[in-house]
């Protein structure tokens, strides 16, 4: 994964990364403004360059995270932002008909655009989010929020990767570029001032209008409006997203996408795609085919 580039969505500076040939594929990473994790499309670093020999191949940095300009506005720290700039970036880079792979709340972003942009998007593959999955009392409430409440207010690697490391099953995938790259992003003054900003208003603004499309967007999914072929992956052993919600969003699709499929890795936690990135990449070109 190299030779990152740079293109304008509505006044943002987004970065992404291009490559292969074929029919496309667009990977879209987790997490969320201000949030103790630091995603960025390098989290795909263990499955780009190989998906990119089948496939052309994006990933992009979304809204405010990573090395993508935060938000212009405060009204415009939504989950909603998020989906119009991922709806932009592919717009502006030409993809039509791609799949679309979304991991953790990367996926609500990825079932949006197709609900919303038929046109733009073939197929979908959710990968271990809870955000798209319907509410269920095994997901773990303060995983996040205490992760992020014991980080000291400058930075150590050790305080970077801990939530990827109590996130896996095993931690063979937390590589020193993974590492380097999130440290990188999380000392940026960008990402400091967006978790202010979410420290702040993230309770009266952010939160309850990322519930509200969730529900939409979960009640849109159980009427029959997503007609894209499914593909559901998950780590059997998730702690944040605990395998239980896969099958409860698995049986909400299916019972009315019969082009829907649920695999899931044994041995593997909230990075699944990671921690089985060779046989991830396999279950992604078998899918497609």
């Amino acid at each position: 994964m190299k030779d990152e580039k740079f293109l304008d969505v509505g006044g943002r500076k987004t970065r992404f990364f291009e490559a292969g040939r074929g029919d496309p594929l667009v990977l879209i990473h987790g997490g969320q403004y201000g949030s103790s994790s630091f995603c960025s499309a390098n989290d795909w670093g263990l499955n780009f360059d190989a998906l990119a020999r089948s496939f052309h191949v994006f990933a992009f940095d979304k809204l405010g995270m990573g090395f993508t300009d935060n938000p212009s506005d405060d009204n415009e720290y939504t989950i909603d932002a998020t989906i119009d700039h991922a709806y932009n970036c592919l717009e502006q880079l030409g993809i039509r008909q791609s799949t679309v792979i979304g991991h953790s709340r990367g996926a609500l972003v990825a079932a949006c655009l197709a609900l919303q942009h038929a046109d733009l998007v073939k197929s979908v593959v959710v990968v271990d989010s809870n955000t798209l999955a319907p509410d269920d009392p095994s997901v773990p409430m303060n995983f996040y929020a205490d992760i992020q409440k014991s980080a000291p207010e400058s930075p150590t690697m050790e305080s970077v990767m801990s939530e990827a490391r109590a996130n896996s099953y095993s931690t063979n995938h937390i590589t020193t570029e993974f590492s380097e790259i999130r440290y990188k992003i999380a000392t940026l003054p960008k990402t400091m001032e967006a978790r202010r900003k979410m420290d702040a208003t993230g309770k009266s603004h952010f939160y309850p209008l990322l519930n509200e499309r969730r529900r939409n967007t979960i009640d849109s999914i159980a009427t029959g409006d997503l007609r894209a072929p499914t593909l559901i992956v998950w780590g059997l052993n998730d702690p944040t997203a605990p395998f239980k919600l896969a099958t409860n969003l698995f049986r909400i699709i299916a019972s009315k996408n019969d082009r829907t499929q649920l695999h899931s890795f044994n041995h593997a936690g909230h990075y699944s795609f990671r921690e089985h990135s060779d046989d991830f990449n396999r279950v992604i070109s078998t899918f497609l085919v």
